[in-house]
Order: structure tokens, then sequence, then C-alpha cells
């Protein structure tokens, strides 16, 4: 039992930026497939085998990861040419996902605000609070630190949406797609359209404009490269335009740019009446909250199937389709490449 979902994996970098430092720059995401695979049934050759299995489910393999139609009707091109278990071409490195951003912005970071006078030591103890911190427990906080990252996706190549060749039609056949919106005015003027109402389909015949296009429309980026099948440039046996053979897998389902800073508010109550009221610290107990750097967050979206997965159950993909290999790299302007990239959050 398993299939495919649609809710990805994520995998999380982290970069330390001081606060109120205005970031622009690239940032350039590889996602590859891992030289382990080459050994073992590369994506595609698992999922058409998982197909072609008894007692699968079609409503859980009726498509392949990458395309809405069922595996059935792509060819088998012989990736995994050795047969079950081996793969002597050696095509999983086709597997790759490449995704150029630009990211602007930065981060405030100010200490919390807090409601009412600081609670005393005495008024803690006498009340039955646990901790017992002068000064560090308020009735109310908030916290105002906000994070003003925008990012852009400007161009993404992969070998997995059937591209024509070099200087013909591009003929995209994928379905999944990275989108970006883009608002539009016409001649009514910028002032004349709510930037997050769809455009509206307009009718010559009924005397409408075919210029009066504006508002909020949605723009796809699958990829934006082109290859050369021409025996002087370029080698090997499967067409990358024709949708029938080219069974190559993007990783990537997604990508979100933000920051976030270390923060964690703690609260405790106490056992008399007058302790029944809660109390607020980020600097006692279990609270913290850090002032001098923040966390520029690089979440790349990894599409990924439930192997135990059954009709009903929650649709949180647990697995990748294949051992993948992620590189990041970030070059804000004006400063230092020295930025330290991290798989976990940096916490001091």
């Amino acid at each position: 039992m398993g299939g495919y979902l649609s809710t990805p994996l994520s995998i999380k970098k982290y970069i330390k930026i001081p606060p109120r430092r205005l970031i622009s720059g690239f940032l350039h995401i590889n996602v590859i497939s891992h030289d382990d695979n080459d050994d073992k049934l590369d994506a595609y050759q698992y999922y058409r085998d998982k197909e072609a299995g008894s007692g699968m489910d079609n409503d859980q393999h009726q498509a392949d990861p990458w395309r809405g139609q069922a595996v059935a009707n792509f060819l088998d091109t012989g990736r995994s040419a050795g047969g079950s278990g081996s793969n002597d071409k050696f095509l999983s490195f086709g597997d790759y996902d490449c995704l150029l951003f630009w990211v602007a912005g930065g981060m405030t970071i100010q200490t919390p605000l807090y409601t009412g006078s600081p609670a005393s030591s005495i008024y803690l103890s006498s009340n039955g609070y646990p901790d017992t911190t002068a000064g560090a427990w308020y009735t109310g906080i908030d916290d105002y630190c906000q994070n003003f990252v925008k990012y852009d996706l400007i161009s993404r190549m992969n070998n997995g949406y059937g591209h024509a060749a070099l200087n013909s039609d591009e003929d995209y056949k994928g379905t999944v797609a990275i989108t970006k919106n883009e608002f539009r005015s016409d001649e009514v003027g910028i002032s004349g359209f709510d930037s997050t109402e769809t455009p509206q389909d307009y009718d010559t015949a009924g005397g409408e404009s075919p210029n009066a296009h504006g508002g909020n429309f949605k723009k796809y980026i699958m990829s934006c490269g082109s290859h050369s099948t021409s025996a002087t440039t370029g080698d090997g046996d499967i067409d990358f335009s024709d949708g029938d053979e080219n069974t190559f897998f993007p990783p990537v389902q997604d990508v979100e740019v933000y920051g976030i800073h270390r923060l964690n508010i703690d609260d405790q109550t106490g056992t008399t009446p007058a302790g029944a009221t809660r109390l607020y610290s980020h600097s006692a107990a279990g609270g913290y909250h850090l002032t001098d750097f923040w966390n520029l967050v690089i979440d790349i979206k990894i599409r990924g199937y439930d192997d135990g997965w059954t009709s009903g159950s929650p649709s949180q993909a647990d697995t990748e389709w294949f051992k993948s290999r992620v590189n990041v790299f970030f070059q804000p302007f004006g400063e230092t490449g020295n930025l330290d990239i991290s798989d976990t959050e940096h916490t001091s």
C-alpha cells in the first residue's frame, strides 16, 4: 500500500543575519539525485514497477508524481537498463532541479513590550507561582518583531517537463509548477483595478475591448531551459521534447523564503486565587528572546510519498521519492560571501 501525496516534505536551510540589515541578492538552489541512487532503481522505474505490481489501488498510483496522467501512458525508455535492481545507464543524474531567486528585505528585532508592572519575587512565591524570578513576569507581553523578506523566482531549469529542441517551440508537458503573480493595468489606469482581482474574460462580440485585461494574473514557471538535439552539440537516445519518453523527475514542488527569530514566551499560574492570573516572561524559566540576529529560512519542499498511506489517512508525505542532495548559495549585495548556511536553526 502507499501513494504519492501532494503535501511535500520540507528541507530547510538557515542563514544567520544581523537585524535591520537590508539584503538584496541572488539565491541559488540546486537539488540533485544522489549518486547512491545509481546502483538502485531510480524514481521513475520504482514508480512504474509499483504501478505494474499486484494489489495496488488505482487511486493511489493512477498518476505519476509529476504529470497528470497514468504511468501506463509513458514508454519504458530503459532508464534502468539492467532490469529490476540495477541501473547501468546511471541516468538518475538527470533528475535535478535548479532554481534562481532574487531575495530582498530583512527583519527588525526589538525587546518585547509588556502589560502591567513586573511581579516581585514575594508576590510570586506567596501566590504559589513555580518560578519566582523578580522583575521577569508580566500579565501581558507582545512581540513586535517583523519579517520583511520578499522573494521572486527568476528562473528554473530541470529535465522533467518535455522541452522542445533549442530555437523551437517550448513544449512544456508538466502539470506542477511554481507560480508567481503578475499585475497588469490597461487604458483605464492602474487605479481602475483591484490588484487581488482575477482578470475578467472579454468578449469582443459584446463590445468589450481586448485591451481591457487589468488585474492579477498568475504566471507559472516550470522550466526556462532549452536543449539541443543536434548531433554535433548533444548526445543521448532519449528525446526530452517527447512527453512519452521524457521520464525525468523534477523533485522540487515549491520554495518559501522568510525570516524567523529566536523567541519563546513562557507562562505560569499559581495556586492561590490571586495566582490564577497567568503571567508571561521571555527571560525567566524557559523563556528567551535573542535580539542580535535572525534566521533567513530557505524552505525547500520536496515531492515525496507515504508508503503506508491508505485512503482517509493524513496526507503528509514522509519519504522522498529518491535520496537527494540539496545545495543552497546566497550572496546579498554589499555583504561578504561568508554566510553561515546551516541545516538547523542558528541559536547563538
